[in-house]
């Protein structure tokens, strides 16, 4: 019988491994695959700030293999609108139940999805606009449940960005605002021993995943690229549902 601390060991490897190759592959999506599963073994409150540590590492590892680079008008702007909303998502995680903010955070990610998949015209008129809306929302999820990705998704979805300019402007996006919502959770005493040794154990596990999703996305063809991360969005969402209503107390 193996003991209940070694195979707690064993599927979280699993799980940051996997997801951190999926954010090698599309750009973002850690934390969509991530948090809903670790948070059946972890307090949200010691997840959420190491996973915006996680969120640098990643992003910048792709940074350094993406082969066309995105330009600064489409990220800056997204981030400074994402900093109006981090304040209020760190509100959120202090104040709010934990359940509550992933089965809401789950349901808007349902919501993105669907429209996805229905087809969502593109934005050609303003396809060179950044998004600023889509930056406050990622903004409030990065802070609150560590899920910053779906509002970028659909907005960048309908300017129907290439794999390339589509998750380099998600790395760069993420690295700005994890660097902030790391200097806020510090701040405010999120950045807790438990979470750096966390942190610390998992990022052999970030870099190796990270690489070999780089290496996979290379091979993928742009309408491929397009539908996984729809399905992506559509699985996660479910995820984070059914695991919060699992864990949820009465």
């Amino acid at each position: 019988m193996f003991d209940l601390a070694f195979i707690t060991i064993v599927v979280t490897v699993i799980i940051i491994f996997a997801a951190s190759m999926l954010k090698g592959i599309t750009g973002f999506g850690f934390a969509l695959i991530a948090v809903p599963l670790l948070s059946l073994i972890f307090p949200m409150s010691m997840l959420v700030p190491a996973f915006a540590l996680f969120n640098v590492v990643t992003s910048a590892y792709i940074l350094f293999g993406l082969k066309e680079k995105a330009k600064w008008y489409y990220i800056v702007p997204m981030f400074i609108a994402s900093l109006g909303g981090i304040p209020l998502g760190i509100y959120a995680l202090e104040f709010m139940h934990e359940d509550t903010l992933k089965i809401i955070t789950g349901i808007i990610v349902i919501i993105f999805s669907l429209k996805l998949l229905k087809g969502v015209g593109l934005a050609k008129k303003r396809i060179k606009l950044p998004v600023f809306f889509a930056g406050f929302l990622s903004g409030i999820l990065t802070s609150s449940v560590s899920i910053g990705g779906p509002p970028l998704v659909i907005a960048m979805s309908r300017k129907g960005y290439n794999k390339e300019i589509f998750r380099g402007i998600f790395s760069w996006f993420t690295v700005f605002t994890s660097l902030f919502a790391s200097v806020a959770f510090y701040v405010r005493g999120f950045l807790t021993p438990e979470t750096i040794k966390f942190t610390a154990f998992a990022l052999p596990l970030l870099i190796l995943g990270s690489g070999w999703g780089n290496k996979i996305a290379q091979k993928i063809h742009q309408e491929q690229f397009r539908k996984l991360v729809i399905y992506v969005n559509v699985i996660t969402g479910l995820i984070i549902i059914i695991t919060s209503l699992l864990t949820k107390q009465p």
